[in-house]
């Protein structure tokens, strides 16, 4: 059986293998579980309590090594390459093989690495990485599947027989969110960029699914490029929330349908990550 891989990417530093970089280490795999905190208000004189919101809290992931070595030495300068490489205090990226367009955002905590008895030449341990957004994420952007063959998204993650579009130049058209959660910048902060670029007077994205929508109140001519950042609006990459009703979109699990009002020509593109439990 193949051995799992563990590839990282420590800041904005290129990604590794993690295997390539400390002589005689194995990853063996890692183990998590969601955490959902459920918050509850308890009124007195009153039988039970009522719940008030649950959100989904950071948790760890316990990741397994393996560390082979010749002499105490080596495993001396393992150890220390292992500490130098984790001790960078900078948010990491990790994914496996295994789920090769997962990421995960996460921060250490070092491990205590020690031979496994006396005079053995193996050391077996585990480290606790903290994941504090609570969630996992695609590798890639939503705008970015355009070759649903290709293999760059994971095998099951969108369920369906084929690439869904997130480029529109109709004014009705469906948005496809194959995430686990509901995408919602302004709730629960989540990356969702809308690239707009449309001729006539305003123009107003409704999402009817969940009725959320989003309105640009100024006229353009097709050539300025109007970006809704979550809940901020940018024109031409300057601030420009002035020019809207301040309202955000937020996009269900599964087809949203979108209609697009007052324009007379449109060229827009939904870009956000797949959020993962």
């Amino acid at each position: 059986m193949q051995n799992p891989q563990l590839y990282l990417k420590i800041g904005d530093q290129p990604e590794f293998n993690i295997a390539d970089k400390v002589q005689g280490l194995r990853y063996l795999g890692d183990n998590s579980t969601p955490v959902i905190n459920n918050s509850f208000l308890d009124v007195a004189g009153v039988d039970g309590s009522k719940l008030q919101y649950s959100t989904f809290s950071r948790y760890q992931i316990a990741a397994n090594f393996f560390l082979r070595f010749t002499d105490w030495q080596d495993f001396k300068l393992a150890k220390h390459q292992f500490y130098r490489l984790f001790g960078q205090r900078k948010l990491i990226r990790m994914r496996t093989d295994v789920e090769s367009s997962i990421v995960r955002f996460v921060y250490p905590n070092l491990p205590e690495i020690k031979p496994s008895q006396d005079y053995a030449h193996d050391a077996l341990f585990t480290m606790n990485f903290d994941n504090p957004s609570g969630y996992r994420y695609s590798l890639y952007r939503s705008n970015s599947l355009y070759n649903f063959e290709s293999g760059i998204n994971q095998f099951g993650e969108l369920g369906l027989d084929h690439a869904p579009n997130y480029h529109f130049t109709t004014n009705n058209f469906q948005v496809f969110n194959p995430s686990d959660i509901a995408i919602d910048p302004y709730g629960q902060k989540h990356d969702l960029q809308v690239v707009c670029h449309f001729n006539g007077n305003s123009m107003k994205i409704i999402n009817s699914t969940n009725s959320s929508e989003w309105e640009y109140k100024k006229p353009s001519n097709g050539s300025e490029n109007i970006i809704l950042n979550g809940i901020n609006t940018t024109l031409n990459g300057q601030p420009a929330s002035a020019n809207t009703d301040y309202g955000n979109l937020i996009l269900n699990t599964g087809w949203n349908d979108i209609a697009v009002t007052g324009a007379n020509s449109v060229d827009i593109t939904f870009s956000f990550p797949f959020i993962y439990l």
